[in-house]
């Protein structure tokens, strides 16, 4: 309830407004139950055409100005609740977009999935319904005043029926809370299997991994099962006693109101009218209690978000050097990841001129991609510094400093869009010859024109119906389209054909003689032998760096 009202009166202009569009909506609810009076008391008492007519047109005119009321209250609902919900959205794109790498690699990819399902519960809860129903309950009071005028006892009665509804509606809420917990429990687990199973649908046919797949299923499905039929019976319970309590209300106020009619303190006319009155306010009131049901879904929504506020974000400013010259250095780096008793590398110290040629190598594990992950930001050292032109690069703005980088991951990832898209993400600009010019580097040329979309093919699941190959050369286009001055290549020749090494040896000659400073991580003796400096991470916990004297900073032709 406190979020509700937090945003009704975000704009408090807006906010009065649709407390006085519900003011109004209720006085005007009035109408029928006085129309029914008028109409029994006086029209069939004196038969005078002129009181129908007139009492008829008023009525229309009354309906027509409630509808209206009611069309602008859900409008300006509608406006009060958009702006949360886009800022909600907003702020959970800027936590996927910018928080830290290493603390959001903790959280796994199922859980961030349905953080975004979280979302769109709360928004689906948060709705001009929502905010309406909880607004109308409380006005319904004006409707059991108009009927305590007609009759305090069928007003004692009308408000007796819309307690005992509150009451059960509350209870019923309460006892569906831990159903409905222990369903979204077991659907978040059976999500999270269903996700793992579609992205790992090779190992699940090569190691028959379904016996054991659907052993897990179906347990899953037996829990949901019996949770679910759980819910819907909660749920015909309220509707059956929202139903049952607004009919023996309605049988209560005629049965008292029949006496009072006979013993002359009500006129027909009244106990119709005080009926009608109760009806809607029993039905305000009903509206309630389901709000608050989606109110109660909404709050467990917003206590899982709560567990991702926490996640340090990147900064969004920084230093941005007019023209990056390609200089980079690394003083005393060294790196551990959480719960680890021994460092990565410590004691790096690595002064790469503009136009230097650098090769990491080294087994897997040794550190080679956490190392190309500091250089790109998306990791921070644990101790020393990285210096691009002789600035720290954690007092740059990242984003800065990620386009004067031209970097391939190991393992390259895609984002739903066409591959011309996921190519020039970095570059949007990038004319269409230098495109070309790319892709020809890359050797992409030959597999664009075999497809029927060329570089309009739309991009989905990550791509992994590509070849490894195809894959890494699209990434190695994307990180070239960069046109930064430092390029950090990682395992650049991994799964790629003859022709596919030859590309990225192209690359890495061309980088060189256009004067890029180059870190490339890899195995490969052909480009550790054209490198002027060598780091071995095999050696720990300080890896060693081989210099090349003879080839005086730059590389050598690879062939």
């Amino acid at each position: 309830m406190k979020e509700l009202f937090r945003r009704l009166f975000h704009r408090p202009v807006l906010g009065i407004e649709i407390l006085l569009a519900t003011l109004l909506t209720t006085l005007l609810t009035l109408a029928m139950p006085m129309y029914v009076i008028q109409v029994l008391n006086r029209y069939i008492s004196y038969g005078f055409h002129g009181t129908l007519i007139t009492l008829t047109i008023g009525m229309c005119i009354a309906a027509l100005l409630q509808f209206c009321f009611r069309m602008i209250r859900t409008k300006m609902a509608s406006a009060v609740n958009q702006a949360p919900n886009d800022r909600l959205s907003r702020e959970m794109l800027t936590l996927i977009s910018q928080a830290k790498a290493e603390p959001m690699a903790r959280i796994s990819k199922p859980r961030i999935q349905e953080a975004l399902n979280h979302v769109q519960t709360i928004q689906g809860c948060y709705t001009a319904q929502t905010l309406t129903g909880t607004l109308d309950a409380p006005f319904s009071l004006i409707l059991v005043g108009v009927i305590y005028l007609l009759s305090p006892v069928l007003a004692g009665i009308s408000l007796l029926g819309i307690g005992v509804a509150v009451i059960l509606g509350w209870v019923t809420i309460l006892r569906s809370k831990k159903a409905g917990d222990d369903f979204s429990a077991v659907v978040s687990e059976h999500r999270g299997l269903n996700f793992s199973a579609v992205q790992s649908m090779e190992s699940v046919r090569a190691f028959c991994a379904a016996p054991f797949l659907m052993e897990k299923w179906k347990d899953q499905l037996t829990k949901m099962s019996a949770l679910k039929s759980r819910l819907t019976d909660y749920r015909e319970l309220s509707q059956t006693m929202t139903m049952t309590g607004s009919a023996l209300t309605s049988v209560f106020i005629y049965a008292t109101g029949a006496v009072l009619v006979v013993q002359g303190e009500l006129s027909v006319g009244a106990l119709i009218g005080a009926n009608i009155l109760s009806g809607r306010a029993y039905q305000n009131t009903t509206r309630l209690v389901q709000a608050f049901f989606s109110l109660s879904r909404a709050n467990k929504a917003y206590k899982e978000l709560a567990g991702f506020s926490h996640l340090p974000l990147e900064p969004v400013t920084g230093t941005a050097l007019k023209n990056y010259q390609g200089k980079l250095e690394c003083h005393d780096l060294g790196f551990a990841y959480p719960n680890t008793t021994t460092p990565v590398f410590e004691s790096v110290n690595i002064e790469l001129a503009p136009g230097t040629v650098l090769g990491v190598t080294g087994d897997n594990g040794s550190g080679k991609t956490t190392l190309a992950k500091l250089m790109v930001t998306l990791l921070e050292p644990k101790r020393g510094k990285l210096l691009a032109d002789g600035v720290n690069l954690l007092q740059m703005a990242p984003a800065w400093w990620r386009r004067q980088v031209m970097y391939m991951p190991q393992e390259p990832e895609f984002i739903a869009g066409s591959l011309r898209e996921n190519i020039i993400m970095l570059n949007p600009d990038l004319d269409e010859q230098e495109l070309n010019e790319i892709l020809r580097l890359a050797d992409l040329r030959s597999f664009l024109d075999k497809t029927p979309e060329g570089l309009e093919t739309p991009v989905t699941d990550n791509e992994k119906n590509f070849p490894p190959g195809i894959r890494r050369r699209i990434s190695l286009a994307r990180a070239l389209a960069g046109k930064g001055g430092l390029a950090v290549l990682d395992e650049p020749t991994d799964a790629l054909d003859k022709k596919g090494v030859e590309a990225v040896y192209r690359i890495l000659n061309h980088l060189a003689k256009t004067g890029k400073t180059i870190v490339v991580f890899t195995n490969d003796p052909n480009i550790l032998k054209g490198a002027a400096m060598v780091l071995n991470l095999n050696k720990k916990p300080v890896p060693e760096l081989v210099r090349k004297p003879s080839m005086a900073g730059s590389a050598r032709r690879l062939s």
